[in-house]
């Protein structure tokens, strides 16, 4: 029998950064990953897509600089998704380095605890047995589908849609949040017709309004096509075609189909009999805010234990969870309204806070500052002028409340909010910062200028 101070189920950005934090701590650790490490964001999500996005805007400018049809299309989609898992592997075999480092102890199989008097028992192979005082489920989601259809050659996931086995020529996508939006983006550039279907009355529903108008208008005026409001009947899969039925008499035939509706928290059946878990109504796993479940020692990180489904959100949690550990205390709690939201679409969307919509529903008095990217230098050297920064603060004690952006490289800028948040920075502090010219990051100060005073540049 193998003791260890710690066992973590799942080698993704959560149990894969809670491995590491614990043997920094003086822990003895050992890591059970069925697959390759770096879970779903690494090898099926955040790494490769961002890849894939990479080249489809690269596929973009060149086509502004005026570059022939045929010398773009010698970017060939097997390239293109060539270059994308090449990343990820080199970051799956860069994580196995630091285990090394570390000193973890990684057994690549699946793993079911159970109860023990001595902790938390788990067999492993050769009818050898690891146990440890505690133990981290951080197992991660899978994709929902629709209508209990699988999925195929035709009838995506996020994973089948990242190594196609060819490009469509006419593509359908059900959901319009972060997921749905990006393949969207991608398949657009690659020269794929899009259409979005949304259940709701706007795309990206969870996001500011204003930032949902801007980017259907940005991405309507690039050629891809949204299916509002829309109520879905019936998907048919037959003779090459997938025929999506909707709003009673209509009807949408594509090449392939899309779906990017959430996910379902991989939590077995055979785990939370065993411990008797408290789940929500959704499957997932119940925690408080040193990530505990209700079993003592018995912790649950990342997408198990509910949204937003983010892998920084896991890392987070992952590094929380181990000082509680060490130091039985919290060391700061995690409040959903602090962790950012990006989409690496073209253009990039990235929030962090409150909505205008949330700040009207609960009657909170505040200040709204807007900066256009066309106003911007930096913009307008680099071809990309789409979209602006929105900040909104508490109008009596100069706070910020929420960040909303969507242009060039946002995602890069939305951590000077989640800092100035952070440390509880007000608008003056914003006002009297030196921003460097030209950047991007200007637009930042002329944003917050705009709450307050008014911007110099528009």
């Amino acid at each position: 029998m193998k003791k260890f101070d710690i066992s973590i189920i799942g080698g993704g950005p959560g149990g894969y950064v809670a491995a590491i934090k614990a043997s920094q701590l003086g822990y003895s650790v050992c890591l059970f990953e069925e697959d390759k490490l770096g879970g779903v964001c690494l090898n099926w999500g955040c790494i490769p897509t961002k890849s894939l996005l990479h080249s489809a805007e690269f596929i973009e400018e060149s086509k502004l600089y005026g570059l022939e049809e045929q010398s773009i299309k010698k970017i060939t989609l097997d390239l293109i998704v060539d270059k994308s898992r090449q990343a990820s592997d080199n970051l799956s075999k860069g994580i196995n380095s630091l285990m090394k480092k570390n000193k973890i102890e990684v057994f690549n199989t699946k793993a079911f605890p159970k109860k023990s008097k001595d902790g938390f028992l788990i067999n492993i192979e050769n009818e050898d047995k690891v146990i440890s005082k505690y133990c981290i489920l951080a197992t991660g989601c899978s994709p929902r589908t629709i209508m209990d259809i699988s999925f195929d050659k035709q009838i995506w996931s996020s994973k089948e849609a990242m190594i196609p086995n060819f490009l469509p020529k006419e593509l359908s996508i059900i959901g319009s949040g972060a997921i749905g939006i990006e393949f969207a983006s991608i398949y657009n550039a690659l020269g794929s017709n899009v259409t979005v279907f949304e259940s709701q009355d706007r795309i990206l529903p969870q996001f500011d309004a204003d930032i949902s108008i801007e980017a259907k208008k940005i991405f309507e005026k690039k050629g891809i096509k949204f299916q509002l409001s829309s109520n879905i009947s019936k998907i048919v899969n037959e003779n090459k075609k997938v025929s999506i039925f909707f709003n009673k008499d209509k009807e949408l035939s594509s090449d392939a189909l899309i779906v990017s509706i959430g996910v379902i928290p991989n939590i077995s059946k055979k785990i939370s009999d065993e411990f008797n878990l408290e789940l929500d109504k959704s499957g997932y796993v119940k925690t408080n805010d040193s990530c505990m479940t209700n079993v003592e020692n018995l912790f649950a990180i990342g997408d198990i234990s509910g949204g937003p489904w983010l892998a920084h959100k896991a890392s987070h949690e992952a590094i929380n969870c181990i000082n509680f550990i060490k130091h039985n205390k919290i060391t700061h709690k995690i409040e959903e309204k602090n962790i950012p939201g990006c989409i690496y679409s073209l253009p990039q969307i990235a929030a962090i806070g409150l909505t205008e919509d949330q700040l009207i529903k609960n009657k909170v008095d505040y200040k709204k500052g807007s900066f256009p990217f066309m106003a911007n230098g930096k913009s307008q050297t680099i071809n990309n002028t789409y979209g602006f920064v929105k900040t909104l603060f508490d109008n009596n004690t100069g706070a910020l409340l929420g960040a909303h952006l969507i242009g060039p490289d946002v995602t890069e800028l939305l951590s000077t909010f989640g800092i100035a948040m952070t440390a509880e920075a007000t608008e003056e502090d914003f006002i009297n910062t030196i921003f460097a010219h030209p950047t991007l990051s200007e637009s930042i100060h002329e944003s917050v200028l705009s709450a307050f005073t008014k911007p110099i540049h528009f």
